[in-house]
């Protein structure tokens, strides 16, 4: 039994050392086993032998390991071309998965900035089985009061500050309305000052109290403590400061819902308000699920509440429900399928890298059977021979994983700063200890996918035959399988990219081909806020007056400037986010449930808005200046509305409401073609024009279009010294050419075909060189054979056509094998695509096309190469 024990632990010491020394140490430990007369010296001789053993072996296997290395950085130094190369392959490789890595760990796996993020959920109402939508103030006040799922509920919106005094210039900066408990729900505390109380969630004077960002905090009043208490103006009225929020703190929801915030108000509605009506639905909802409540719990809970409000008023309900979603899947599920096809891109071009790498090993494998084989003659046992040959592998790997983090640092960089906005918290991407670590790993599992394949050719290599047949061989059918084996995964891999990136390319170019019912070409666009005492004093047709007087005069002197060929101003701009949704109720048509009522998307603008963004009329007129205050209410609708809410009739004349069906009734006088509010992919819903001095209130809040010269950018400041004219306290933001603003709308699906593209292109070409390469090394080891052939009379374009069909061949297996995954893979990106099918011919043809002209021309030299073999030459050899 302590022989048996002995040999055990003899063998954690390496097979090279036991070979050596092994026997003698057995014999010594039982001579000294037979002369312990006592088990304390039994004892003490088992806990010297295992000290021993516990420090010789870890120094005996680190010294193999150094030869090891050693000889493996002597080996690749011998061959520095073809080294050079597989580093530079893998290098490719890991460095893509690296970056697209920590891109995933910033944006998917790092948790909510708040306090228990997993019980943090959205409210929504659904209406018919449709999407959900916000909720109204009265519905959100009557599921605080019953719903018992949740720890806290809070309603939010969209607000803006409009920053003066101070002796500063006027700046506006986004903001929020919370109910109170909105931080304590994140699980955040201001670094100073405290949140909101109840006394200041209420209408009245006490609510004019606000929670500011800690970046608005250092910028706007220098970082100093005192600001806390200190009373600002905001839109010429008094605020105070009751707390700064932690320097690092990011409110997901502010960024990714309402466009960022750097102020917060209290919500403060008063329940009798027009707009806190059940139908009024603007708020988000949010909210603590309790402990132990899971999230489809909450969901069945609120939907019975909904489905109970809905029974006392069922006028103001429409088959209403209630939608809980995790936040975090809301505010991240939109971009993980994008994230995670680009990861699914670089992994396969890190199997095609790993392909590549291990055609390139089986070269040097076939150059190194000899040695392996003399080496066993020799004795050396077949671990010993895996050991070293992992270790070069190993190394190899290594050193392409330390080359990698130069491209992957860049491409990590890369991302943060030109990434599409709409992906959040790319910005954050780091090259940090975890992308790090997981570069290891990846390092570590690819050197041993493309080690495997040339260590079980080498430990399989016949002694006595490799070495008898030095100099003389030929390439045998068992390495020309594996090596056509890897070719056809490269080929595989590569169909399987190029018909995902030629699905999105195809998906983006016809995306951008969809005509947006405007043209954004040659337009300057700028958000002005008008703030101050006479946009919010007095009756409500002098604020009103006071709003229109204001940008009629900026517009007018815009108008004025040379070069200047168009303005106008419009509440919401098309494809630059953030959604106006009224009822649309036809006059003579009463509905049973005014909550049935379609929705359309409103937009109040000024005259000349539809000559400026070019959108064709197509019955009646436009908006101008005969449709100021006082006259005949009218409206202009979109040609959607007009085919589907009046089929077969005109709707100039007809009157409709905006609101409730008791709003002021407005005349339709003219059609226009429809716009691509929400997105160039979204389908066109109903869209109503009014004119801004005919609103029902005063819209203070508009973004100016300046239709000019090339290039519009240079109108900004221009324009920037008219606004400061008419009236120096109003700010000017977002300052962009229309056309960015376009663009950036499909700028998530242009970003992932760009870089699918890249993957795919990058796996072509590997693809085909490893294809090259590997008929280049047949045609060189087959060189005794077809001089032989050539000598027996065969014709050169025999030959050429025995080395095309011998890279042909796995070419057409990858093909096939990679296209059939395609055609099972490619429904996974079905939601990024538009007005193409997954199983698209054109490019399953496209793709098999591409590889097929690259895999032909990669045959093609080394064919003829082939064919211009000596036979003398070679027989002499």
């Amino acid at each position: 039994m302590q022989d048996w024990l002995f040999r055990t632990l003899v063998r954690l010491l390496p097979e090279e050392f036991r070979a050596g020394y092994a026997r003698d140490m057995a014999a010594t430990f039982r001579a000294e086993r037979r002369q312990a007369r006592s088990w304390g010296r039994i004892l003490w001789l088992w806990s010297a032998t295992i000290a021993d053993l516990a420090r010789t072996a870890p120094a005996e296997h680190l010294d193999i390991l150094a030869r090891d290395v050693r000889f493996a950085f002597r080996t690749m130094a011998a061959r520095p071309l073809a080294t050079a190369a597989a580093v530079l392959t893998l290098g490719l490789g890991l460095g893509a998965n690296v970056a697209m890595f920590a891109a995933i760990d910033a944006v998917l796996l790092a948790p909510l900035p708040y306090r228990d993020p997993a019980r943090l959920a959205i409210v929504s109402q659904s209406q018919a089985g449709g999407e959900g939508s916000p909720i109204g103030y009265l519905t959100f006040v009557d599921l605080s009061a019953r719903a018992r799922s949740f720890e806290t509920l809070v309603a939010a919106s969209q607000s803006t500050a409009t920053l003066t005094g101070s002796g500063l210039e006027p700046e506006r900066v986004n903001a929020m309305r919370v109910s109170r408990a909105y931080f304590d729900m994140l699980g955040v505390a201001p670094a100073l000052g405290r949140t909101f109380t109840d006394n200041e969630d209420q209408p009245g004077p006490a609510r004019r109290v606000v929670i500011v960002s800690d970046e608005l905090w250092r910028r706007r009043f220098g970082a100093d403590p005192s600001a806390v208490g200190r009373v600002f103006d905001i839109a010429g009225l008094p605020y105070r400061i009751v707390g700064v929020l932690p320097p690092r703190f990011e409110d997901l929801v502010a960024a990714r819902m309402y466009d960022g915030a750097e102020v917060w108000f209290p919500l403060g509605y008063d329940p009798a308000a027009s707009f806190a009506c059940r139908t009024c639905q603007h708020l988000r909802v949010f909210g603590r699920l309790a402990p132990g409540v899971s999230v489809e719990a909450a969901d069945r809970e609120l939907d019975t509440l909904i489905g109970s409000l809905e029974r006392e008023y069922p006028s103001e309900y429409h088959q209403a429900g209630a939608e809980v979603v995790r936040l975090s899947d809301a505010l991240l599920g939109p971009v993980r399928p994008v994230l995670l096809v680009l990861w699914a891109g670089v992994i396969g071009l890190l199997l095609v890298a790993c392909g590549n790498v291990a055609n390139l090993l089986l070269l040097r494998a076939s150059e190194r059977s000899q040695e392996v084989a003399v080496r066993a003659a020799l004795g050396v046992t077949r671990g010993r021979l895996a050991r070293q040959l992992l270790t070069e592998s190993l190394v190899l790997s290594l050193t392409g994983g330390l080359a990698g983090l130069v491209p992957a640092w860049a491409a990590v960089r890369l991302l943060a700063v030109a990434g599409p906005a709409q992906i959040p918290r790319l910005a954050d991407a780091a090259l940090d200890a975890r992308a790090v670590a997981v570069a290891l790993a990846i390092t570590l599992a690819s050197s041993m996918v493309f080690g495997l394949v040339p260590l079980r050719l080498l430990l399989r290599s016949d002694v006595r035959n490799a070495v008898e047949g030095a100099g003389r061989r030929t390439a045998s059918s068992a390495t020309w399988r594996v090596r056509g084996a890897l070719v056809a995964v490269n080929v595989a891999m590569a169909a399987l990219l190029l018909v995902g990136a030629g699905l999105l390319v195809r998906s983006v170019s016809g995306l951008l081909a969809v005509s947006p019912g405007i043209d954004p070409s040659g337009v300057l666009t700028m958000q002005v806020w008008a703030a101050g005492e006479r946009f919010r004093e007095g009756e409500n047709s002098e604020q009103i007056a006071a709003a229109v007087r204001l940008y009629d005069d900026i517009l007018g002197r815009a108008r004025a400037l040379p070069g200047v060929t168009a303005a106008a101003a419009v509440t919401t701009l098309p494809l630059g986010g953030g959604v106006d949704g009224y009822g649309f109720h036809i006059q003579g048509r009463p509905s049973a449930n005014p909550d049935a009522a379609p929705t359309a998307d409103r937009f109040v603008v000024t005259p000349g808005y539809f000559e400026t963004l070019r959108t064709p009329l197509v019955r009646g007129r436009v908006l101008d200046e005969r449709d100021g205050q006082g006259r005949e209410p009218v409206v202009v609708v979109n040609q959607t509305v007009a085919e589907s809410l009046f089929p077969g009739e005109d709707p100039i004349g007809h009157r409709v409401s905006l609101g409730p069906p008791t709003a002021v009734p407005r005349t339709i006088v003219g059609v226009v073609g429809d716009v691509r509010h929400r997105g160039l992919g979204m389908p066109v819903g109903y869209q109503v024009y009014v004119p801004q001095a005919q609103w029902a209130w005063a819209e203070t809040f508009m973004t100016l279009v300046i239709r000019a010269e090339e290039p519009v950018a240079v109108w900004a400041a221009p324009m920037r010294e008219i606004v400061r004219a008419v009236d120096p306290s109003q700010p000017v933001t977002a300052v962009r050419p229309y056309a960015e603003v376009v663009a950036e709308s499909t700028g998530t699906r242009r970003f992932t075909a760009g870089l699918l593209t890249v993957f795919a292109g990058t796996a072509l070409v590997m693809a085909i060189v490893g294809l090259y390469g590997a008929l280049g090394v047949l045609v060189g080891q087959r060189r005794r054979e077809i001089g032989v052939r050539i000598a027996l009379g065969a014709r050169a374009r025999a030959i050429r056509r025995l080395v095309i069909v011998q890279g042909i061949v796995p070419v057409t297996a990858g093909l096939a094998a990679g296209l059939t995954a395609a055609a099972l893979s490619v429904g996974a990106l079905r939601s990024m695509l538009y007005n193409v099918e997954p199983l698209d011919p054109a490019t399953f043809v496209t793709a098999m096309a591409v590889l097929g002209a690259g895999a032909l021309a990669a045959s093609l030299l080394p064919a003829w190469r082939a064919s211009k073999i000596d036979p003398a030459t070679t027989l002499r050899e």
